[in-house]
C-alpha cells in the first residue's frame, strides 16, 4: 500500500499547451546532458536539473528520455525521468459517448413490405412524366421569326427611298425664280442665316425629290448624298450641289455665320441648279 501511494505521488499531471516543471533529481556535484525536445513536448528552459517543458499532446504519458550525469571522479549515473501524464481539458462526459437504450423502440405498423412501398411510391400517383412541349417550342420559334422579319422589314421601309413626291414641285424657270425669291426674303435682308438656309435646304430637297424621287424627309443631307452617289446622274448632280450642301450644314447646325454677299452667291447657285435639274 505504501509503495502505491509513493507511485501516485511521483506521478505529475500536465495539460496540453501549459508549461510544467519536471525534476530529474540530479545529485550535487554532477554534470548532466541537455534535455532535447521530442515530438510530444517542447523544452523551454533548464536550471540545476529542473526542466520547464510544454506538452503538445492532448492525452498521453510523455516519453521523457533517460539523462546521463557524471562527476569529476569518473562516476556515471543514468537518471530515470519522472512520470508525466497529460490530461485533456474536455470533461469525460463529452469524450465518452453514452450507449443508446437497448432494446430499441420499434414502431412498425402491421402489413406486408409491399404495403409500405405503395405508400411512398410517388410515381404511381404522379403518373408518367409529360413529354417534350414541341408545340409550344415551335410556336415560340415561329413567333420569334415573325417578330424579326417585322422589325427588319420596318427598318428597311424607313430607309427605302420613296419614288413619288408628295406635293407638286415647280420645274424649270419657275423653280429658279422660286430660289431667286429668297434674295427678297426677310431672313436674307435681316441676316437670319440659319432660317435662310433652312429654306435653301427645303428647295434643294424639293429638286432632289422631283428629279431623283428621294422624298424621305427623315434623311439627312449626307444620307441623300450617299443615295445619289449610286447613280451616274446623281454623281453629276452632286458635283454642282456639294458646295450648297456643305454650306447648308454649316449654317444650320454649326451657326457658321455669313454675309449678304456670300448668301446671295449660294442662292444664285441654287437657282441655277434648280433651273437645270428641275
Amino acid at each position: 500500500m505504501v509503495h502505491i501511494l509513493f507511485l501516485l505521488a511521483a506521478v505529475s499531471n500536465a495539460h496540453p499547451g501549459v508549461p510544467v516543471v519536471i525534476d530529474y533529481a540530479i545529485p550535487s556535484g554532477y554534470s548532466y546532458e541537455d534535455l532535447d525536445q521530442g515530438e510530444l513536448f517542447s523544452v523551454l528552459e533548464a536550471d540545476s536539473g529542473l526542466f520547464t517543458i510544454v506538452p503538445v499532446t492532448f492525452s498521453d504519458s510523455l516519453p521523457l528520455p533517460v539523462l546521463t550525469a557524471w562527476n569529476d571522479q569518473g562516476d556515471t549515473l543514468y537518471l530515470e525521468p519522472p512520470l508525466i501524464v497529460v490530461t485533456g481539458w474536455l470533461p469525460d462526459s463529452v469524450m465518452v459517448p453514452s450507449f443508446p437504450p437497448f432494446p430499441g423502440y420499434m414502431n412498425i405498423p402491421p402489413g406486408l413490405p409491399e404495403d409500405y412501398a405503395r405508400n411512398v411510391s410517388f410515381w404511381l400517383v404522379w403518373g408518367t412524366p409529360p413529354g417534350f412541349p414541341w408545340l409550344w417550342v415551335i410556336g415560340g420559334v415561329v413567333l420569334a421569326i415573325a417578330l424579326i422579319f417585322f422589325v427588319v422589314r420596318r427598318r428597311k421601309g424607313e430607309d427605302t427611298v420613296q419614288t413619288e413626291p408628295a406635293v407638286q414641285i415647280p420645274r424649270g424657270k419657275a423653280a429658279a425664280n422660286e430660289a431667286l425669291a429668297l434674295l427678297e426674303s426677310e431672313h436674307f435682308i435681316h441676316g437670319h442665316w440659319p432660317e435662310l438656309y433652312t429654306e435653301i435646304d427645303a428647295q434643294l430637297r424639293a429638286t432632289v425629290a422631283g428629279k431623283f424621287g428621294v422624298v424621305n424627309k427623315a434623311l439627312t443631307l449626307n444620307q441623300i448624298s450617299r443615295a445619289l452617289a449610286s447613280t451616274g446622274k446623281g454623281r453629276k448632280f452632286l458635283e454642282q450641289a456639294s458646295p450648297i450642301v456643305q454650306e447648308t450644314i454649316l449654317q444650320r447646325f454649326a451657326d457658321w455665320g455669313s454675309s449678304q454677299e456670300r448668301a446671295a452667291g449660294y442662292i444664285r447657285r441654287l437657282a441655277k441648279l434648280r433651273g437645270e435639274w428641275s
